[in-house]
């Protein structure tokens, strides 16, 4: 690399290499990390988002059947259920936090790419959704303990009304995921043909 050679020898563009440098190392922190560390990020970010769909799938998909059950088997299924929906809200945090502080994912005019602008709709909706989940729990006029012991019934004295309003906002919200999670599907293994 010329960089490393004497600047004795040729002082200017010792000096005009040493400024590539400098402005390179103060461009953007990406130019800084090397390339195995950047895939590393991105092993990560992709490993969490394939547990992150597993899970969202699971829950969405079984979320519809607990209406169906005796109460004493919905009770359970409703915990279980809490408690995956606040793993999703964490997990969501997680993920969110791990890509905002390893600046991946975020190119240019990203707002003018559907896939990108999708992602960001998903993203405020996946965390919005458990948010209403535990707002419906605390309306509900039985105990409801994600994990087993946080109470999200002990949050607000039952109310029928509220509960109704809140399950409904959680089944529409499910609805409006699940058509953006397939929308995504579609669009990523459309890239993957193309």
């Amino acid at each position: 690399m010329e960089f490393f050679q004497n600047p004795q020898d040729n002082p200017e563009r010792a000096t005009l290499d040493t400024t590539k440098v400098v402005f390179a190392t103060h461009n953007s922190r990406e130019n800084l990390m090397p390339e195995s560390k950047k895939k590393f990020h991105y092993s990560i970010a992709k490993f969490l988002h394939w547990i992150a769909a597993f899970i969202i799938a699971f829950n969405l998909l079984s979320g519809w059947r607990i209406g169906d059950f005796p109460l004493d088997q919905k009770r359970i299924l409703i915990m279980i259920h809490s408690g995956i929906g606040t793993t999703i809200f964490l997990l969501m945090v997680f993920r969110w936090w791990w890509r905002k502080t390893r600046k991946l994912y975020t190119p240019p005019g990203w707002y003018k790419r559907p896939t990108m602008l999708l992602q960001w709709i998903l993203y405020p909706l996946l965390l919005i959704q458990p948010v209403i989940g535990v707002v419906q729990a605390a309306y509900i006029n039985y105990e409801v303990r994600a994990f087993g012991f946080i109470n999200y019934s002990a949050l607000a004295v039952a109310n029928e009304r509220l509960h109704s309003i809140f399950l409904d906002l959680h089944g529409q919200a499910a609805i409006l995921l699940i058509v953006l999670i397939l929308l995504h599907g579609v669009e990523r293994s459309r890239k993957a043909f193309i």
